[in-house]
């Protein structure tokens, strides 16, 4: 029997070490002692005698993280983000940079005000917040050109590794982005050795990692509609599929991830900023396709934009097509009756 799918130690690694964390939170530190005993008592009759004291030892080292300061990173790679930005805003309008800066570089400062109503109020907000798709349009770009050059696969993991954390850094490390970095190594690690990847296991791994660099990001917003998003993605997509199974196979692939998705982030959104998006189970499958060439000519604009100026021209030209075309798409669908609901007054600005 494959012990990944019966056990998934990261999984299980990561709600020990979350509920360490809460619970680090909001007692006091003296208390700590007492709760890791009697944690570990209920954790002995839960677990084998040898899987026990790992997991006593991660609760207790999540109570004990919270309480750790984190200076802030460094960010070494301002200067080339600024001549990004810069290369956008020369060939873009200035509501298109400040918005394909957000999309591409995760700099949210420029989103015209109209344009960040129209995504959230559409449920699609997440996507000018770089994130898993982002890191996996530019892990199949790196794939692909590497293939291209023909080069043993082990370098091309490596190599794709190397540039996707490189990219993360590069647009701040925000928690989203950090997590589907973490993710996409583990994945392209495991097809390195020609591993099946357990999805969900990957995705505990990410998390755990995120907790252990800081404890406080149990508490972020962005963490926790992340990681919900994705692994109710991972949970429920089979099922609503198999659901839609009386539909062409792109299309209930499409509505499943729409669906899922949108199942995993609503509570949150609701406990957050107390709205529910329901238009967004549709406008997902017009405006992330949408969003897909926009990371792409994005990304390849921002680059072309240093060196290549005449195929920056045409790349510039074809993303305003394509970039205004999701914009309206979203304008459209937040006007939408009852598309978009305001419940109750919102916890977190």
């Amino acid at each position: 029997m494959n012990i990944r799918s019966t056990h998934r130690p990261c999984c299980w690694l990561v709600l020990v070490l979350s509920l360490g964390i809460l619970i680090g939170h909001f007692l006091p530190f003296a208390l700590l002692f007492w709760l890791w005993a009697s944690s570990a008592l209920v954790l002995f009759f839960l677990f084998r005698p040898q899987i026990w004291p790992v997991y006593a030892s991660i609760f207790c080292l999540g109570a004990v993280l919270i309480h750790v300061a984190h200076p802030p990173a460094m960010d070494i790679f301002q200067d080339w983000r600024e001549q990004l930005r810069q290369s956008l805003y020369h060939y873009l309008d200035p509501s298109e940079a400040g918005t394909l800066t957000a999309i591409i570089l995760g700099n949210r400062e420029y989103i015209p005000k109209e344009i960040n109503m129209a995504f959230r109020h559409t449920g699609t907000g997440h996507i000018l917040v770089i994130a898993g798709l982002h890191m996996a349009m530019m892990t199949a770009m790196v794939i692909f050109i590497l293939k291209l050059i023909r080069i043993p696969r082990p370098w091309q993991v490596g190599l794709s590794i190397l540039l996707v954390f490189t990219y993360a850094i590069l647009t701040g490390g925000s928690v989203p982005v950090m997590r589907a970095a973490f993710m996409a190594s583990v994945i392209l690690a495991s097809l390195s050795v020609e591993l099946e990847s357990d999805a969900l296991n990957s995705l505990c791994f990410a998390a755990l990692v995120l907790l252990l660099m800081d404890a406080n990001n149990l508490f972020d917003t962005s963490f926790q509609l992340s990681f919900a998003a994705v692994a109710a993605i991972v949970i429920l997509y089979a099922p609503v599929e198999k659901r839609l199974s009386f539909c062409p196979q792109w299309l209930a692939g499409a509505v499943s991830v729409s669906t899922a998705a949108w199942i995993g982030i609503t509570p949150l959104q609701i406990w957050h900023f107390g709205t529910i998006a329901p238009v967004a189970l549709i406008a997902n499958l017009f405006i992330v396709p949408l969003l897909d060439l926009t990371v792409a000519l994005g990304l390849a604009l921002a680059l072309a934009g240093l060196w290549l100026a005449p195929i920056a021209w045409g790349l510039a030209g074809c993303l305003k097509v394509v970039f205004n075309l999701m914009v309206v798409a979203a304008f459209w669908f937040s006007k939408i009756p009852f598309g978009y609901i305001q419940l109750i007054s919102h916890r977190t600005t």
